[in-house]
């Protein structure tokens, strides 16, 4: 007689397991963003759950040093395991090190905030940033939000996409207004990604804030292979049509330069498909 096989209890855990990985990198997102250690009540509101449920979570992330608990013991605050989580010789890393003179050199001729963006897909990650302290230097996050057809990057990126893509990405139009200067009309913004295309350079004058513009030119990884771009952005006040044809050749310079690092060949074999 055959032995029978015990029933799976795969498919009844599976909503439950997947609760808890999220509550778990809620937690752990939580923490990496903190400017310091928070108690434990702190954490359960911010992601909205019970302190016995996050004392739960904390004791596992702990046990799994992603989190450890400060001097007083009643804080907790992210491990270098969660906040070094990529090796120093992961693609990414070298891309940052190989990034870091050019970025420095933008900043120091242009006084405006350099950046480095990769596109993942239709992500669009800062890798790194080298800001100017008085004056308007923007708030990033790790990964850019804002709308495609208002950034700098979302027009580099929509560039390299399909026109199939681009209306999936952007929808029938007209597209949301977020200033008087946001491009909401389809034909006219497909005008604008054709002169980016005839300048070699992106632009965002007033079309996401008022007040705050950027610029910023493609990197590559040989021919027709799209990495992201590089990007400055500051006062609108220091947009006029000289210093924006000055920036846009300084920009594609340094853009070149980074493109044919090694960590642009790294990232882009990493991320291609």
């Amino acid at each position: 007689m055959k032995a029978r096989m015990p029933k799976t209890q795969a498919t009844p855990d599976a909503p439950q397991d997947t609760g808890a990985l999220r509550r778990g990198l809620a937690v752990i997102e939580v923490l990496v963003e903190s400017i310091r250690p928070l108690t434990l009540h702190e954490v359960a509101e911010a992601v909205k759950l019970t302190d016995s449920t996050v004392h739960r979570i904390l004791q596992s992330l702990m046990e799994a040093d992603y989190v450890m608990r400060d001097a007083s013991g009643k804080r907790y605050h992210a491990a270098s395991k969660a906040l070094g989580s990529l090796t120093m010789y992961h693609p990414l890393q070298i891309l940052r090190r190989d990034a870091f003179e050019p970025l420095r050199l933008l900043r120091k001729q242009t006084e405006l905030t350099s950046s480095l963006v990769v596109f993942i897909g239709n992500e669009r990650l800062v890798v790194d940033i080298s800001g100017v302290s008085g004056v308007l230097t923007p708030y990033y996050e790790t990964q850019l939000r804002n709308p495609l057809h208002v950034a700098v990057s979302g027009k580099i990126l929509l560039l390299n996409r399909s026109p199939k893509e681009q209306h999936e990405l952007l929808g029938d139009g007209p597209y949301e207004a977020l200033t008087p200067s946001t491009i909401t009309d389809p034909e006219a913004f497909q005008q604008e990604l054709e002169q980016i295309v005839v300048r070699g350079y992106s632009t965002n004058l007033d079309e996401n804030f008022i007040g705050f513009s950027a610029i910023g030119a493609v990197v590559t990884c040989g021919p027709d292979q799209v990495l992201g771009c590089v990007m400055l952005a500051g006062s609108s006040t220091e947009f006029t049509p000289d210093t924006i044809a000055e920036w846009g050749k300084i920009l594609q310079d340094q853009a070149r330069l980074i493109s044919f690092s090694q960590g642009a060949r790294a990232t882009y074999n990493m991320f291609s498909q």
